[in-house]
């Protein structure tokens, strides 16, 4: 969900033969399609203070998910396993860190690595994220509220 790296980092990571650690890939696990609008954040989980899981924001997103959920069934394959799939496909510069929390996550991350997408797929991918406006950022000041907040 945050794109900015494409165009001047991982171009210049590539060049210079230089990993690029892409860190929460998989957008706080908005991008495995098991979040909406009525999902409750509580404790100290930070998505309760980043504007993009506002659910004001995640009630607008949710079609991009929906779009990419797509094409994953025409795969047959789950939202998140397309999302790394991509990333992986996209430059072989990067390197995913998918955060997980449970075991069950962790063989359907593990499962992006043996998804094949061809040329015609990447460019479907490209298309349908290139059609849509991400609602809400992450930003350090949001992540920074944490601290202010009543942990439930």
């Amino acid at each position: 969900m945050e794109r900015k790296a494409e165009k001047e980092v991982l171009p210049t990571c590539k060049e210079l033969n230089i990993g690029f650690v892409a860190y929460s890939p998989m957008a706080s696990g908005f991008l495995s399609g098991k979040h909406d609008k009525n999902t409750v954040y509580e404790g100290d989980d930070v998505r309760r203070v980043i504007s993009r899981f506002s659910p004001e924001n995640r009630e607008k997103n949710q079609a991009l998910i929906n779009a990419l959920q797509e094409i994953a069934i025409k795969k047959g394959i789950s939202v998140a396993q397309l999302c790394l799939a991509w990333l992986i496909y996209k430059n072989d510069s990067v390197i995913a860190i998918p955060g997980m929390r449970s075991d069950e996550r962790i063989i359907e991350n593990l499962g992006a690595a043996n998804t094949y997408l061809s040329t015609e797929e990447l460019k479907d991918i490209e298309m349908t994220l290139a059609n849509f406006q991400i609602y809400g950022d992450r930003k350090d000041e949001d992540i920074a509220k944490l601290g202010t907040v009543t942990i439930s």
